[in-house]
Formats: C-alpha cells, sequence, structure tokens
C-alpha cells in the first residue's frame, strides 16, 4: 500500500497512542549491513507532487533522557526541559548504534514513551538498525507524540509543552512529572524545512499547535509576510511570542466551549485575506475541526498539494451515544462472531462506495433528504437510498423523524480527507487491492497471478493505466522516494558510474537527485509509455536524464548499472529471474544490477505488510520476499557478487553482478 504523504504524521495525539505504520518500516536485509548516509535533504524540484518543504531524513532512533525542569508557560501550558547524556551520541543495549539526538524544522515531533497504570515497567520500544522494534502486542504500551519547541544542542536541552490537562496519561504525566524523573523517547525521524517559492504563508492552528508555531515564528523566513491564526480557550492562555515584521498575529478564544467544538479557525482561515502571490498553508489541531478548512482550500482555492500542509494533531472523542452501536471484537465474542465479523467485505465497500460517490460531503452541512442527496451526487436516488439505509445500520449516519439523514460523530470520520484519499475507489492503490483482492482466490489455486478469470485475456494492472491513475500514483511515489533518493545518492554504489538505468517506484525523483549528486551521470527513467506521458507533462527537465519505454526488466541499451525500485514484487519468482538475467546481458563489462527493495521480516511484520504480499501475489504472482527467498532469487537468475546495505526507512540496497564461469565452480 503506497505511503501517502509521510511528510505528516496523521496519527491522533495527545489523546491516542502513537503506533503509526510510518514509524515501524520493513525490516532490513540483515542485522549485519551497515548503514550509509543520512541527511540528505530532498528538494522540492525533485518531485513530480509533493510540497514546497524539503524534507530531510534520519534514523529512526530511542533514547532515555532526564527531566531537567518543569515550568508553566501560561496556565494552559505546562513546559517540560529534557536532557541529559542521552542526547549524545551512544551505543543501544541492543547493541545498535544512536546517532546524537536531531531537530532541524520548527514541527519535529517524537514520541514520549509513558508508564501504563497497569503496568510494572515502562513497555516501550528498543533500538535496531535505524529503525525501533515495537511492542506492538503488548497491550500495555503507552506512546503520546509531541513537537519540539526548543531543542539547544549547546545546553544540551529540549523543551516540551503540554496542554495542561487532567484527562490521559500524556496529561497525567506533565501534571506529575518532577525534575530528576526519566522518560523515554522516540525520534524525531525527519525535519521539514521552511517553505521554499512561497510568496506569504498562512498558519492556523488550536493550543496544540502553539509549539510549533512558537518556534516556526522564532526561525520565521526572512521577507516573507504571513498570516497566523491561532485558538486557545481563554485570554490568560496568550503567550508572548516572536513576532517577525510583516507577520500578522491573531489570537482566537473560544471563552469557555469545549476544544474541538468551535468553527473559529474555519471562519478565519476563510475569513482572511488573500494576498497576491503563491501561498504555504499550514494547519494543525484537531482533526475533524481542521476537515473543512482542508476542502475549502483544496476546492474553492484550487491549492494544489504541494501548498497544503494539515497535521491532525488530535481528535475529540464522539460522545458514548453516538458510537453507532458497532459491535467491537472483544473476549466475550464467540469465535464464530469475531471470523464473521473479520470476513465480512460489505462494510468496507460500502463505505468505499459513500467515499467515491461524495455522500459524507453532501451530508456535511447538515441533514438531508435521500432525494437531495442523489441530487447533489448525480447519481439516481434508488441505489443512494439503499446505500443510506446500510450505513444508519453501521451507525455512520442516523435518520430523523422526518426521513432526512445526517452524519453521526462516528460517521463524520467520513470526511477525513486523508482517510477518504486511503479509500477512494477512484484512487490507484484502493483500484490496486481491489483488482488483486478480486485476483486473490484464483492466483492462490494457479500458483500465479489471477487476471484471466476477472480481466479476460489481460493482464490484471491494465486497470491500473488510465492517465489520471497513473498521475495519481507517480505523484504518491514520488514522495516515498524522496525519502530514499537523498541516502541512496551517497551509497558507494553509485561511485563512478557513468550511466545508470533507473525503474520503478519514483523513478524520476531519484534520478533528478542523483543527477544533482554525481555530475557525470547519465541516467535513464525506464517506464511504461502511460508513465512517460506524465513525468514528460509534470517532471522538471534535466540535460542529463532521459525516459525510454520498457518492460519490466528490460534495458533498453548497454549500461553501467540497472536500479530497481521495489520492482520485483510485482513479478513471480519464475518472470523475475528471466527479468534479471535480461538485464544481466545488457549490462557493460564490470557492470551491476541494484535492488533496492522493502524485505520481508515475519517477526516485525504488520497485518497490512501481508495484506501487501497477499494483494501483490493476486495481481502478478510475486509478493513481498524475505532475505532467503531473495538469495534463491538471486541465485536462481546467475548473480553473485551479493553486497548489501541498509538505506533505512526499511528498504535495503542489494548489490549484485553476473556470475562468470570461473565463478561456478
Amino acid at each position: 500500500m503506497l505511503i501517502r504523504e509521510v511528510v505528516i504524521d496523521s496519527t491522533v495525539r495527545p489523546n491516542a497512542a502513537i503506533l503509526n505504520s510510518a514509524w515501524q518500516p520493513r525490516s532490513l536485509f540483515a542485522t549485519s549491513l551497515y548503514p550509509i548516509g543520512w541527511g540528505s535533504a530532498v528538494r522540492n524540484e525533485d518531485y513530480v507532487s509533493s510540497s514546497l518543504r524539503p524534507i530531510d531524513v534520519f534514523p529512526i532512533t530511542t533514547r532515555v533522557l532526564d527531566v531537567l525542569r518543569v515550568s508553566d508557560v501560561t496556565p494552559g501550558m505546562r513546559r517540560v526541559t529534557l536532557g541529559g547524556p542521552g542526547l549524545a551520541a551512544h551505543t543501544a543495549d541492543t547493541g545498535y548504534p544512536v546517532q546524537a539526538f536531531r531537530s532541524d524544522g520548527f514541527d519535529d515531533e517524537f514520541k514520549i514513551i509513558l508508564k501504563h497504570p497497569d503496568a510494572d515497567v515502562v513497555v516501550a520500544p528498543t533500538q535496531a538498525d535505524g529503525v525501533l522494534n515495537w511492542p506492538m502486542d503488548n497491550p500495555l504500551l503507552v506512546a503520546r507524540t509531541y513537537t519540539v519547541r526548543r531543542w539547544d544542542p549547546a545546553a544540551g536541552e529540549i523543551d516540551v509543552d503540554v496542554v495542561r490537562h487532567d484527562s490521559g496519561p500524556a496529561g497525567r504525566w506533565a501534571q506529575t512529572v518532577e525534575p530528576g524523573e526519566q522518560v523515554q523517547i522516540a525520534g524525531p525521524k525527519a525535519s521539514s524545512g521552511q517553505p521554499e517559492g512561497a510568496d506569504w504563508i498562512l498558519a492556523a492552528g488550536d493550543e496544540t499547535a502553539l509549539p510549533a508555531i512558537g518556534r516556526w515564528l522564532e526561525n520565521w523566513p526572512h521577507g516573507v509576510p504571513g498570516q497566523i491564526f491561532i485558538e486557545v480557550a481563554e485570554q490568560s492562555h496568550r503567550q508572548q511570542l516572536t513576532q517577525p515584521d510583516g507577520v500578522q498575529l491573531t489570537w482566537l478564544v473560544r471563552d469557555g466551549a469545549p476544544a474541538g467544538t468551535t468553527s473559529l479557525l474555519h471562519d478565519a482561515v476563510r475569513a482572511a485575506p488573500w494576498w497576491e502571490g503563491r501561498v504555504f498553508v499550514w494547519l494543525a489541531g484537531e482533526s475533524l475541526t481542521l476537515a473543512p478548512i482542508r476542502r475549502w482550500l483544496r476546492h474553492e482555492k484550487q491549492l494544489p498539494k504541494a501548498q497544503l500542509d494539515v497535521t491532525g494533531y488530535w481528535r475529540r472523542q464522539p460522545h458514548a451515544e453516538d458510537t453507532g452501536g458497532l459491535d467491537v471484537l472483544g473476549s466475550t465474542a464467540t469465535h464464530t462472531l469475531k471470523l464473521q465479523k473479520l470476513a465480512d467485505i460489505v462494510p468496507g465497500f460500502a463505505i468505499r462506495t459513500a467515499i467515491t460517490m461524495g455522500l459524507a460531503a453532501a451530508l456535511e452541512s447538515g441533514p438531508r433528504t435521500s432525494g437531495q442527496i442523489a441530487a447533489q451526487t448525480a447519481a439516481p436516488e434508488t441505489g443512494i437510498a439503499k446505500l443510506l439505509r446500510y450505513l444508519a445500520s453501521l451507525g455512520l449516519v442516523s435518520r430523523t423523524a422526518d426521513g432526512r439523514y445526517g452524519l453521526t460523530d462516528f460517521g463524520a470520520e467520513l470526511n477525513n480527507d486523508h482517510l477518504a484519499g486511503e479509500l477512494d475507489f477512484a484512487a490507484d492503490h484502493a483500484l490496486r487491492e481491489l483488482a488483486g483482492l478480486l485476483c486473490l482466490t484464483d492466483a492462490v489455486e494457479s500458483g500465479r497471478h489471477g487476471g484471466s478469470a476477472w480481466f479476460s485475456d489481460a493482464a490484471p494492472e491494465t486497470v491500473l493505466t488510465e492517465p489520471a491513475v497513473v498521475a495519481e500514483r507517480i505523484a504518491d511515489e514520488a514522495t516515498k522516494a524522496g525519502y530514499l533518493a537523498g541516502p541512496l545518492a551517497h551509497s558507494p554504489e553509485l561511485r563512478g558510474l557513468g550511466s545508470l538505468a533507473v525503474m520503478g517506484l519514483g523513478a524520476a525523483v531519484i534520478a533528478s537527485v542523483l543527477v544533482r549528486e554525481h555530475d557525470r551521470l547519465q541516467v535513464t527513467v525506464l517506464a511504461t509509455p502511460a508513465e512517460i506521458e506524465v513525468l514528460r507533462a509534470s517532471a522538471p527537465a534535466h540535460e542529463r536524464v532521459r525516459c525510454a519505454p520498457a518492460d519490466a526488466g528490460d534495458a533498453p541499451e548497454p549500461t553501467d548499472a540497472v536500479l530497481l525500485v521495489n520492482v520485483l514484487n510485482g513479478s513471480s519468482d519464475a518472470d523475475a529471474a528471466r527479468h534479471l538475467r535480461a538485464i544481466a546481458d545488457g549490462l557493460n563489462p564490470g557492470g551491476r544490477i541494484l535492488v533496492l527493495t522493502e524485505v520481508f521480516d515475519a517477526q516485525r511484520a504488520y497485518p497490512h505488510d501481508y495484506a501487501e504480499d497477499l494483494i501483490d501475489f493476486g495481481l502478478f504472482g510475486g509478493g513481498s520476499r524475505d532475505h532467503g527467498e531473495y538469495a534463491s532469487l538471486f541465485a536462481a537468475a546467475g548473480l553473485g557478487g551479493m553486497r548489501g546495505e541498509t538505506l533505512g526507512w526499511g528498504f535495503t540496497l542489494v548489490s549484485l553482478a553476473p556470475r562468470r564461469p570461473q565463478d561456478e565452480g
């Protein structure tokens, strides 16, 4: 499953545990492999579509710090200052290196690991090779995410500002923590820089966004005007913040209204004067409050993703009576009931259909009849009425006495833009999931991709070649590739190459970074004709980068090396070996094949990793491979001289060479 805008951690905070899969990449190729250079920022011109903010990625670390001071910034905000020897580079108890603490961006986030009331000791992650091992199956794991308010390397201090409240583990921790105690943290994992090419900045957030906004104002880009709106509970919660020239700061006070229940931010942003030039918008706070602001900016102001950074820091909890009566699988459920619920595919399809149809957006402004919703979605009322009736049974919508339908607090999550983007059947990754699952039974029965049963004689991937679908996939892959391109550019395997062919995930992004870092390198991006059309229309041109059509595994002409980025998952073992042999035949003397891939590790895998493996198998007869399976594949392809490097984020770069006759003995 493709990673969305990975610059943003969308998990809820501080009221829910932060266990985002982005914090637990897939396992590394082997524990003996060595990590290579991190800390290379990816510039926005490297993206087909990403963000105006360049990102700097580094290994994910965990460390134990001392509580140095505790003070109150305002009656509504408590500051905890952390420090100690754990900030320095050291070796973890697990034997893996922990790099020195680093935080360069104004909204850098890290996790605080807290003790569960029922636990004897803190349940916490352990350090691995550039990633963390999280005890995901332990219900006593408690983690909350906060922003680095201040990082002073000279003094060796971190400030974290916590909104004062009595509920939740983090709120109670901030209320009772004292100097001399210790706390374990995890991260940050990356830093995003100032928006490049923005003529002005619009920023808005509630009190949970105050630490990031405060740090941003202290490091504001010189000469860039801005408008900032901050919502707080009461007048006494306003802070003395730095205010650069040209920046307008507006405080919005709830005056007793609960957090996450007002339209103050929405009204302020919509009423703000829209200045000339290219704007960059940054929003953070309660996720449901931000959703309509984001939609207004995207739809009414036509802002592209690159100019919009929206992060839901927390989510207002629905009332108990608004849970919709959904039965949650628990210890009292029978095995039969559990299995029935796990096997029920109708809710997923119905919810995705509602999102694809725009049904939730039609209900956002208030209750509507099925006829009104049908008119707004341009669909016949018969099907809309049936869909609404089913969604009501799930607790996502409610029906009034006069026959109108409205969203419940639970159903309001259907308007979560990030979630909707993942579930919309018009999106590339949703189509891919659907096609893969349709093919799965036939694939398992036959041992090869199951496309013939559903897609006639065409390969199942043909359903994913529509221009709009291809464009969206390339944009999504560009973001993920941005995390890999910088470290890859510093790999020893790239040194001295005169020519390189690149194929797979984010190939154009990777090519643009490599030619920037290697001034004599010529790069050919191998892609399908549909992909080439999108890249020519949207990717920046470079005299040393060209595109060429190629099937999987075919190099158009002799080259010093061929780089395959997450390509082999889309082929069966037999096809992958055949493709690798074809590539080897096209290499210049002494040439190598470079495979950049995520290697499967059952000990660290999550359910979505297994799901992705099944989808790839259904679509292509391929799927994820572990260390041994890759070794067998490379041997079957006649490749040897294997070298490996941990690139981070669960990716490994494997360098291979064709076996020579003298190697066979």
